[in-house]
């Protein structure tokens, strides 16, 4: 019997801190942006308005006031159609790479074969998912008081009725599916590639980032954590659908508007916040559209309702940011940290002492003293002992050999033994 070990408790923190904060992000992006989606579509298919809702500061008014008529559920319409669409979009996609050789991701290493043969899947499912993409859109901008809500597979109805009628629909002013597919494909497409550049990019920079940050403290992690990586991964695609929705919204304008062209669709103005207009256009392809907007409109036709672009990005930026910092709080407030390794220095070996040198080798007239009977007692004494061991002579026979400061009185002493010694030697002859 096999038993799986737990992970130690900081490892598994992490882990739950990366998915909460893939669960945030998650809800953020498709439930909290999605009142400024229908209000920045309904800016884009408004052909007549006054107000261009450039600037966030001037939806503010037009915003309370349809709330105050509508209620909040007129900002939610719409939301089971596009996620209907998305869930779409990526079972297309599955099912597409199981019956050819086109690869449903990609690496960074992956040849250019690879790359293009993935492109071509995204491709292939944004062209047969653009009827669909019509019949969310138009429940997304209609206006619930001139219109009938509609059903959970409305959009399943109404996007089949488009694609039956590929070549020629049955309303006059409705366009064909084949001119739409060409635009919204290669709207798909390049949201995909520059949103991908862009997050590369920045994700390359934030880990540099945060390694000149750790070097800094003095210590470089070779693994930088789950819930780092999560971080870096989704501030990275934050600001890839930023710049991604920024570069293509003038493309995203025209776009909408060929997919609401004759679907007899009436929408909310948002010039005041309590009319609505039907949408009347006589287009005849993508760029009989962009040369009557820019001629009409004027250039900032293309981009009506950015304000409501900058309020999605700027709150869906500061929740992501908020959950980002009480995760991470959490997270290191339930993981104690690690205790510091003491490192101990290191104790240089002593060094050996001299060897000892024995007095007789000194001078040899002393051991002569120390053997003669006159000097028996002070022979026998530990002073004499430990002094004959450690107290040198100078002499013409002998090196000279350094004597400590507190041995010099007990050089004198001998000195002045071996004197006595020789007067004593002079009497007796």
């Amino acid at each position: 019997m096999l038993i799986t070990p737990h992970p130690p408790p900081d490892i598994q923190m992490e882990k739950y801190g990366e998915l909460s904060i893939n669960i945030v992000s998650l809800c953020a992006e498709n439930l909290l942006s999605h009142p400024f989606i229908v209000v920045r579509r309904q800016c884009q298919v408004n052909v007549n308005s006054q107000r261009y809702h450039v600037l966030p500061i001037t939806l503010v008014p037009a915003v309370i006031h349809m709330q105050g008529c509508q209620g909040f559920s007129a900002f939610w319409k719409g939301l089971g159609s596009i996620l209907t669409v998305r869930g779409v979009t990526m079972a297309l996609e599955d099912f597409i790479s199981k019956f050819t050789p086109w690869p449903k991701e990609i690496s960074p290493h992956s040849s250019p074969k690879t790359i293009g043969q993935h492109l071509l899947l995204k491709c292939s499912a944004l062209a047969l998912i653009t009827p669909f993409y019509s019949a969310s859109l138009v429940e997304t901008v209609q206006s619930e008081i001139a219109s009938e809500k509609p059903g959970v597979l409305d959009v399943f109805k109404e996007g089949l009725t488009r694609l039956l009628s590929f070549t020629q629909p049955q309303t006059g002013r409705m366009l064909p599916v084949w001119l739409l597919i060409v635009p919204t494909v290669s709207h798909g497409i390049l949201q995909y590639l520059i949103g991908n550049a862009v997050s590369t990019i920045t994700s390359q920079i934030l880990r540099r980032y945060h390694k000149q940050d750790q070097e800094k403290q003095g210590a470089v992690s070779k693994d930088s954590g789950s819930f780092l990586d999560a971080s870096v991964r989704l501030q990275s695609t934050f600001i890839g659908h930023l710049a991604s929705d920024i570069l293509l919204y003038p493309l995203e304008t025209i776009l909408h508007r060929l997919h609401m062209q004759g679907t007899r669709t009436i929408i909310d103005s948002l010039d005041v916040g309590y009319e609505v207009k039907p949408i009347l256009t006589r287009y005849e392809g993508f760029f009989d559209c962009l040369n009557t907007t820019v001629q009409e409109e004027g250039f900032l036709g293309l981009f009506k309702g950015f304000g409501a672009l900058c309020i999605q990005y700027a709150l869906y930026g500061a929740v992501l940011k908020f959950a980002q910092v009480i995760i991470q709080e959490v997270t290191l407030a339930l993981v104690p940290p690690k205790p510091k390794t003491k490192t101990q220095d290191l104790v240089a070996p002593l060094t050996p002492s001299a060897p000892y040198t024995p007095i007789s080798a000194v001078h040899p007239g002393v051991a002569s003293l120390y053997s003669s009977p006159l000097n028996s007692s002070q022979h026998s004494s530990p002073r004499s002992g430990l002094f004959a061991a450690r107290a040198p002579v100078a002499g013409p026979r002998g090196p000279a050999v350094y004597v400590p400061p507190r041995d010099r009185l007990q050089e004198v002493d001998l000195r002045a033994e071996i004197e006595k010694h020789k007067m004593n030697l002079m009497q007796d002859d």
